[in-house]
């Protein structure tokens, strides 16, 4: 199967989606943070992945579950984007690019959180540039 290529209406129709699981990755990254701070507050070092050797009280436990249950919610948000065709740019501005073909030229669409559409385009050759899209150049695929 070839490569999905999205037409700025496609991305427009994925955007509650897209706010969905950024509002759900940046609420799990805050709470990471906040168990991270109680954990080593408890003199502990905290650790994302599973691990036989984590010991600490029945509170650093509990802790140590919920910074590891949130990490797990973080990545199912993650990957569920990249699932849709979005690649993550910027998780704190919640900034994702979807594959786009401009003049037979492949481009990027970029969404931003916040954003009610798909509002800004650039080639693939110019990776960190951003212009302003224009709709008519954009090629609608499939």
């Amino acid at each position: 199967m070839g490569k999905k290529y999205f037409s700025v209406d496609e991305v427009n129709e994925l955007i509650p989606q897209l706010e969905h699981h950024f509002q759900q990755m940046l609420s799990s990254k805050r709470e990471m943070s906040k168990a991270a701070v109680q954990l080593r507050k408890m003199g502990l070092q905290p650790e994302l992945l599973e691990s036989s050797a984590f010991s600490g009280s029945p509170e650093a436990e509990v802790v140590h579950r919920r910074l590891q249950s949130q990490y797990f919610s973080f990545k199912q948000h993650l990957l569920s984007v990249e699932r849709i065709g979005g690649e993550i740019k910027d998780l704190e501005l919640g900034r994702v690019d979807f594959p786009c073909l401009e003049n037979g030229q492949e481009s990027r669409l970029t969404w931003q959180l916040g954003v009610t559409e798909a509002a800004y385009r650039h080639p693939v050759a110019e990776e960190g540039v951003s212009h302003p899209f224009d709709r008519s150049k954009i090629l609608k695929v499939g």
